[in-house]
């Protein structure tokens, strides 16, 4: 019997009970801050169920993924022709440039991938500022807690990773090699109306907890006096920054004095600007590219070719395709239904085209459209769907999409974000919900 049937069959057996606990459950979580803006974020009864031969072979392939985008990292910078592809702004470029004080160019990262019958198949890496792992770690404890996980327990142990202290340790691991010496004082930092400000708290209580003094604070607000960072008198020492690159280019007269120090080295930031290299979509593109093996060790290729799916940039222009030369922009209009469009730089589903459940005439003009535009296309992936019982439907089963996320804190996974859709999108902003990651035997 499967962990996932053990649950239903738990669930089925004093269903009556469980819809009577419900509003308790919810309102725990929604105290607990387990809230996406206004939203709840757990909208369905039962985690997602992992066994520990699948989590293995999870972590290895997104450690592999990992490792495939670091050596593409490595040949960015030495390669003008392959820099190209992932179209930076020249603002963009003058941010990279800036050293961080410690050789990890993405320390907190995350990988997202959907469940395939192949298994899990990567379709993007959050190389600046992935969320989750705050959100995680209350809802799995919550969860567990609940009289229903219990019972499941008795029958069927399993254990949550943890992802708040592997986080922690990598922001000061990255503070020690910067040369920070004592106990810093730490900021996470984002603009004040992001819908993911319950998670800083989150993230804050934790840090606090460990012994971190640490304040959650927008941007705009940190002063400079070309020695030291301050938010209200309070000096900073490390930033956990949760602002988007893109999102503080456009702002920039306003954080300049958050710039200012960083680039001054008065402070040390986790993800630096440098993450920007490997979190547009294009890194993919590179990561698949036609000459790879002049750079991408070979063995590391297998595993990325089992795991990621074809991505090119959209150009015209010829390039290869399962060993034949296509020419790119007549194979996609041709191929529709077997390609997605994505922007290059964007997130929460923005600007997305999927080629399946679009006409011919659109899809024909959004390639017309998005050539002058920065987009990358990438082959279709034929996702499992799994029941979950949803909460606001008296705990009926609805089937839903998987969205499996690793977090990697210096190149290593620990945990993962798991998201759920009904849709061809399982992304928090467009919806969807999240359910915590349980490892079973």
């Amino acid at each position: 019997m499967t962990a996932e049937t053990t649950w239903q069959g738990l669930l089925d057996a004093n269903r009556e009970r469980w819809l009577e606990e419900l509003p308790e459950f919810r309102a725990r979580l929604f105290d607990a801050k387990v809230r996406f803006g206004d939203r709840p974020l757990l909208n369905h009864l039962r985690p997602k169920f992992l066994t520990r031969a699948q989590y293995q072979d999870l972590k290895k392939v997104a450690e592999a993924v990992l490792e495939g985008i670091m050596q593409a990292k490595d040949r960015l910078m030495e390669d003008p022709e392959l820099l190209a592809m992932l179209n930076l702004t020249e603002t963009e470029r003058e941010f990279v440039a800036i050293d961080p004080g410690y050789h990890h160019i993405a320390p907190c990262v995350r990988l997202d991938s959907f469940i395939t019958a192949d298994g899990p198949q990567f379709v993007e890496l959050n190389g600046e500022c992935p969320a989750g792992p705050g959100y995680g770690e209350v809802m799995a404890d919550i969860v567990a807690e609940h009289p229903l996980a219990r019972l499941f327990a008795e029958q069927t142990p399993m254990h949550f990773e943890r992802t708040l202290q592997p986080l922690l340790d990598t922001l000061l691991a990255c503070y020690a090699e910067w040369g920070g010496r004592g106990t810093p004082n730490i900021a996470i930092v984002d603009y004040d109306d992001v819908p993911t400000r319950f998670e800083f708290e989150i993230c804050k209580e934790y840090f606090e907890k460990q012994g971190y003094p640490t304040v959650v604070c927008d941007p705009r607000h940190l002063e400079y006096d070309g020695e030291v960072l301050t938010i209200e008198g309070q000096r900073i020492d490390l930033i956990y920054k949760r602002v988007l690159m893109k999102e503080f280019i456009d702002r920039f007269d306003e954080v300049e004095k958050m710039f200012r120090a960083y680039r001054d080295r008065r402070i040390c930031m986790v993800n630096p600007f440098r993450s920007k290299l490997v979190h547009k979509k294009a890194i993919f593109a590179v990561l698949t590219s036609d000459d790879r093996e002049a750079w991408l060790d070979a063995d590391l290729a297998r595993l990325i070719d089992r795991a990621v799916p074809w991505t090119r940039n959209v150009r015209e222009g010829k390039t290869m395709k399962g060993g034949e030369e296509i020419d790119l922009l007549p194979f996609l209009e041709a191929n529709r239904e077997t390609f997605v469009l994505k922007p290059n730089d964007d997130y929460g589903g923005k600007g997305i085209l999927i080629g399946w459940e679009t006409s011919a005439a659109d899809w024909k003009a959004a390639l017309e459209r998005v050539i002058d535009e920065d987009y990358v296309a990438q082959e279709r992936l034929y996702m499992l769907a799994e029941d979950f019982p949803a909460m606001a439907r008296g705990l009926q089963n609805e089937s839903l999409f998987v969205d499996l996320d690793p977090y990697m804190y210096l190149g290593k996974m620990h945990g993962a974000l798991t998201r759920l859709g009904a849709g061809s999108l399982c992304n928090v902003t467009s919806g969807g919900g999240q359910v915590p990651l349980f490892i079973v035997p």
